[in-house]
């Protein structure tokens, strides 16, 4: 019995002992958990701060050109025929005047010559009718020189006759001479559409043709597209924005041909009609091109303006913080309760990109001070501080790290 009554009070001793020991703790720490000492300390984030800025902006649709040549043709052939010559290789540069095909001639000079011999046989007979001419007219003029009465009027009336006779083969041999020359005529034109010749300096495209290939009339020889220091950029704009793009006005072009910077273009022609189907307005720009990258059918982005320039707030794309739900951004300021520069989340309606800035459309105002580069690191009502972005060494660096890892 003593034993056991010795044992009880051992363990109640221990059970009171305990239990003031964890009413000690209890009461040296806040009711949340955690130490005063460690709930006193809240790090300051370093992030870069920047000024949002008042800027004018233009609204502009982003749209899809095609790389148009100045002159640009498909070559044919007029007459069917076998190809004696091709003066041109695949991609090769033709310049104005030379030769892309040549067909066979050997009967359209056979009949060059054959007409040829005909104006000859013409002017040779009108020759001699003129030779006819000039007798009757001298043997007229004997007959009826001086008013004679010697000579028969049957004579006189026959001269007179062999003399008409004779013009009226001067005309009818001179017709021949033009009918002759003629067709001289027409058979050079035939010889010469058997060649045919670069209108202009022009790349030519993919060679298809051959020497001793029959090509009937009309067939497709080689495109030609031509080689200048400028060349057509063509796109369509919707037509509800079509007052806004006029001959004269500026637009900008992208693309990697380009060069890393927008070029601004010229609108040279404004087509005369909307696209029944798709009711668009084609429009044409002129590019500079000296060094010949942009080659007919490529595709440049093409910045129209669709409004008048307006006022809008821009900001760095590094102070937005994009997520599914939206975009926000972290406005810094003074918090009224410490005096400490804090970051509160703001939901931001966003325009597009001009270059580094993003235009902001709603929900902020221009001079707001913002969290740009680090901002990722941030929490709404989080303490900040202006530095470059780089985590705080021991417990703010812990805090930090969970709280980017909560942020993403």
């Amino acid at each position: 019995m003593k034993r056991i009554t010795v044992t009880a009070l051992v363990v109640v001793l221990l059970l009171a002992l305990a239990g003031g020991g964890v009413v000690a703790v209890r009461s040296l720490r806040d009711p949340s958990g955690v130490p005063p000492q460690q709930a006193a300390f809240e790090p300051s984030e370093a992030v870069q701060i920047v000024e949002s800025r008042e800027v004018t902006w233009q609204p502009t649709a982003d749209l899809v050109g095609t790389v148009v040549a100045i002159r640009s043709v498909m070559v044919r052939n007029e007459l069917a025929g076998v190809v004696r010559h091709v003066g041109f290789d695949s991609g090769s540069v033709l310049e104005p005047g030379q030769v892309v095909l040549r067909q066979d001639e050997t009967l359209e000079r056979a009949d060059l010559e054959a007409a040829r011999a005909s104006v000859r046989v013409a002017e040779a007979n009108l020759a001699q009718v003129e030779a006819q001419i000039r007798l009757a007219e001298q043997e007229l003029e004997r007959l009826t020189r001086g008013g004679s009465r010697a000579v028969a009027e049957v004579e006189i009336d026959r001269a007179r006759s062999k003399l008409e006779t004779a013009a009226a083969d001067r005309m009818r041999w001179g017709a021949e001479v033009d009918q002759a020359k003629a067709r001289v005529d027409q058979v050079s034109t035939r010889l010469a559409k058997l060649t045919i010749a670069a209108p202009f300096r022009a790349r030519a495209g993919m060679r298809t043709v051959h020497e001793g290939q029959y090509l009937a009339e009309g067939a497709d020889v080689v495109m030609l597209q031509e080689l200048t220091d400028r060349i057509y950029l063509d796109f369509a704009i919707p037509q509800e924005n079509a007052p806004r793009v006029v001959p004269g006005t500026a637009v900008m072009a992208t693309g990697a041909l380009l060069g890393p910077d927008p070029v601004r273009i010229e609108v040279v022609a404004v087509d005369a009609a909307v696209n029944n189907e798709t009711r668009n307005l084609r429009v044409r720009a002129v590019v500079d091109n000296p060094t010949g990258v942009l080659v007919p059918g490529m595709f440049v982005q093409v910045r129209v303006p669709t409004d008048a320039p307006v006022s809008r707030v821009a900001i760095p794309s590094t102070a937005v913080r994009r997520a599914p739900y939206g975009a926000s951004v972290f406005v810094v300021g003074k918090d009224e309760k410490d005096g400490s520069m804090r970051a509160r989340q703001r939901f931001v309606t966003l325009g597009p990109a001009v270059g580094n800035d993003v235009i902001v459309l709603e929900g902020l105002r221009s001079g707001e001070r913002l969290a740009a580069a680090g901002s990722f690191k941030l929490r709404d009502g989080a303490r900040v501080a202006e530095g470059p972005p780089a985590p705080p060494p021991g417990i703010a660096a812990n805090s930090s790290a969970g709280a980017d890892r909560e942020v993403h």
